[in-house]
């Protein structure tokens, strides 16, 4: 009885993980907001009305955008932040470095280990964080 138990819960486990995904197949050009992956930067989406201002700023997903106005734009924008890191070299020159992660902590850390352990410079500090934003993809919906 307990085989035929686990049995079932991992296949129920399995479906639900599969159905999970099944969204990344229905819409194969847009990027997903909602899986967080190393490496790339934060990807939020907005809907907007052609034409009319949006005081709200904007609707979750084309569904709710449509539902209300009709003609909608979605823009999907990744958000991500770059630091710049100072060191001195052998040389006693001063060195900049920059780096870039979906997060303020790892680009610190990135831009830190770079100039510390790959370039082996001395005195190596933060000089400078900023948050950037870009339009990664844009769509029209109705």
């Amino acid at each position: 009885m307990k085989h035929i138990a686990s049995i079932l819960l991992i296949a129920l486990f399995s479906v639900n993980t599969f159905a999970g995904g099944l969204g990344d197949w229905i819409k194969p050009g847009r990027p997903n907001p909602y899986e967080p992956n190393p490496g790339r930067p934060n990807i939020t989406c907005s809907a907007r009305d052609n034409g009319w201002e949006e005081h709200w700023g904007g609707h979750r997903d084309c569904r709710e955008c449509v539902a209300k106005h009709g003609n909608c734009t979605e823009t999907c924008s990744a958000s991500y932040f770059t630091c710049q890191a100072e060191g001195v070299d052998y040389r006693g020159y001063k060195m900049t470095l920059e780096g870039r992660a979906p997060s303020r902590y790892e680009t610190e850390r990135q831009v830190m280990d770079l100039c510390q352990r790959q370039y082996r410079y001395q005195n190596c500090r933060i000089i400078s964080c900023n948050e950037n934003s870009e339009t990664v993809s844009r769509r029209s919906c109705r």
